[in-house]
Order: C-alpha cells, then sequence, then structure tokens
C-alpha cells in the first residue's frame, strides 16, 4: 500500500468509526425519546417541537452520511482515473526504456561491426 492509498484508508475508517459512534448515540437518544413520549402519552401530550439538541443530532447523522458518501465517491474516483492511468504510465515507461536499450544496443553493434570490432581478429600464420 502506497502512503496516499494508506492515508485514504486511515481517513475512510476514522470516518466509518465517527459515523458509527454517532449513530449509536443518536439510537440511544431515540431509545429515550420513545421512552419519554410513551411516558408523556400516558400522562401528558407529547411535545412536536424539536429542541436544538435534536438539531444538532440530525445535523451530525447527515453530515456523518455525507462523509460516507464522499470518501466512497473519492475511493471510486481514485481507483477509476488514477490506478489504471498510472498502470498505463507505467506500460509506456518500460516500453520506452525497452525501446531505448534496443536502440542502445543496436546502435553499439553497428559501431562494433563498422570498427570491425565485432568478429575476433585473426593474424595470418605463415609457416616457414
Amino acid at each position: 500500500m502506497n502512503p496516499d492509498q494508506l492515508r485514504a484508508y486511515k481517513i475512510q475508517k476514522s470516518r466509518a468509526f465517527n459515523a458509527k459512534s454517532r449513530e449509536l448515540r443518536l439510537r440511544d437518544k431515540e431509545k429515550k425519546q420513545t421512552a419519554d413520549q410513551q411516558g408523556n402519552l400516558q400522562g401528558n401530550q407529547p411535545d412536536d417541537n424539536l429542541t436544538l439538541q435534536d438539531l444538532m443530532d440530525i445535523y451530525e447523522t447527515l453530515d456523518t452520511k455525507m462523509d460516507i458518501i464522499q470518501t466512497k465517491l473519492e475511493t471510486i474516483m481514485e481507483n477509476k482515473l488514477y490506478e489504471p492511468l498510472e498502470t498505463k504510465m507505467d506500460i509506456i515507461q518500460n516500453k520506452l526504456e525497452t525501446i531505448i536499450e534496443n536502440k542502445i544496443s543496436e546502435e553499439t553493434f553497428k559501431t562494433k561491426l563498422e570498427n570491425n570490432t565485432l568478429l575476433p581478429q585473426f593474424k595470418p600464420i605463415f609457416f616457414a
């Protein structure tokens, strides 16, 4: 995992943990409100007005869901756009390096062939 992927993974896990924590807090609050409303139904009229804390909890829930959606969207975008592009760029770079190496080898071969250093030099042997 490269550093960017690790950072994205940590952010995603942190956001998921925070979302789960908020969700659990909201469930507890809903249970409490349900219990309070049942008590109110038995004795008093239920209060339909939302308190500031209720609004803040709703806002936190929506914010958490937006964070999760944004994280998933970023992950999808990174996977769909960047990784294939990097892979293609790596393939192109490797092919280019191979072409350059082959070209250098070809030029070296031609130079040796022109200088006649490619084949071993034979010196004539004279018998007396």
